[in-house]
């Protein structure tokens, strides 16, 4: 990292409490995203740790009032990426993904609070965001990455024909370049696994891997009806696929075998194409509150993803509150250590469905799996373990 943006020494605080700074896409409450769900969780712990200030976008459905009761200085602008906005991102970013979070706002309002005082920490979550730690000093500065969005790019080019692939290809190589300028002005990179680790450039420095994690629920009582739910963000391109993919192909095998089963596909901003698989056995949630009442009705919950990147906080969710997960190959990534530990693996239609059908046959043996998934995520995958290097890294 070039010294003239780390300020690396230069600061000190005193016996006050550190300073930090964190900017993220949205403020993080009410925590309806995996992506959410992660920030919410590392802003809790930091803002214990430091005197923080969160610089977000507004949604429109952000909770400030929450976030300001875990001690926390929030300063947002509102969300809103129109053409015009997105053509100065463009040509700020030099990409269209990282472009639509570009805003001159955010910008102004996170220069003013790296401006008040010295920073101790500066945790900027997302590529996207990452232009906009341009010029900020801190004593350490990290990039947390809940995915490498250069590969998801390359997967989403990948699972189409030409010519429909080549945007995606070139803005794959449009965030590689992003990633190549960015990741060498942090003092540390955060990744949620291994497999994501191998993803970022060879000319990286420090990398720390932080899986995700949950904050452990109670466990719910075994389902009493053959119901499967698939719970997701529905407009984000990998799960619109996974629901398209399961409704289509896969829940007709299901069908066959159980005729009275019932597909629950629950989450916010649901393509028209995943609203078309509504019918008499399948259910399009849309926007819940809570995803817990559709829990309580799911006998296994099921992750058929065929892209994308990070690790699914949905997949921890369901083990958590003691349901088993019949998940691909690329949905589990991140979270191999739970194979075979409340997680069936299969990759292609007809293996998922069969594995749905065991397990939607055999209720108790989806309760037996479902309490071992329970037990493993609550050893292994907690959020205080998940975050203890990083939060080791702020202490110090």
């Amino acid at each position: 990292m070039t010294a003239g943006l780390s300020g690396a020494g230069s600061f000190s605080t005193g016996p006050s409490r550190p300073r930090a700074l964190m900017v993220t896409k949205f403020v993080p409450i009410p925590a309806d995203s995996g992506g959410k769900q992660r920030s919410l969780a590392i802003l809790r712990r930091l803002a214990e740790r430091t005197d923080l200030v969160l610089c977000a976008y507004d949604d429109g459905s952000a909770d400030l009032g929450a976030v300001e009761k875990l001690g926390v200085d929030v300063r947002t602008v509102p969300w809103r990426p129109g053409p015009a906005a997105v053509a100065r991102g463009l040509a700020r970013t030099k990409s269209i993904s990282a472009g639509r979070f570009w805003s001159a706002a955010l910008e102004a309002e996170i220069r003013r609070a790296a401006a008040q005082s010295p920073l101790d920490h500066l945790q900027i979550e997302y590529m996207q965001m990452a232009p906009f730690a341009d010029g900020v000093r801190a004593k350490r500065r990290v990039l947390d990455l809940p995915d490498v969005q250069s590969a998801l790019a390359t997967s989403y080019a990948r699972g189409r024909r030409l010519p429909l692939s080549v945007p995606f290809h070139l803005e794959a190589a449009a965030l590689r370049a992003l990633e190549r300028r960015a990741l060498r002005t942090f003092d540390t990179v955060v990744v949620v696994s291994e497999h994501e680790r191998q993803r970022l450039p060879a000319t990286v420095g420090s990398v720390m891997v932080c899986p995700n994690g949950i904050d452990m629920p109670e466990p719910l009582p075994p389902a009493t009806s053959p119901t499967v739910s698939f719970v997701a963000t529905m407009g984000w391109a990998p799960n619109t696929d996974a629901a398209l993919w399961l409704g289509r192909e896969i829940w007709p095998l299901v069908l066959a075998q159980i005729p009275d089963a019932r597909l629950l596909l629950v989450g916010r901003d649901p393509t028209p194409a995943v609203r078309g698989l509504a019918s008499a056995s399948v259910e399009v949630s849309g926007t819940v509150d809570d995803v817990r009442p559709y829990l309580a009705q799911t006998a296994v919950a099921v992750a058929p993803l065929r892209s994308g990147g990070g690790t699914r906080l949905k997949i921890l969710e369901a083990l958590g509150v003691g349901r088993p997960v019949v998940s691909t190959t690329a949905g589990v990534d991140g979270l191999e250590d739970l194979v075979g530990r409340g997680v069936v693996v299969a990759d292609d239609a007809p293996g998922i469905g069969r594995a749905l059908i065991e397990l939607l046959k055999a209720p108790e043996k989806a309760a037996d799996m479902g309490r071992t998934g329970h037990d493993a995520v609550a050893a292994d995958h907690s959020w205080d373990g998940a975050l203890a290097r990083l939060l080791e890294a702020v202490s110090r």
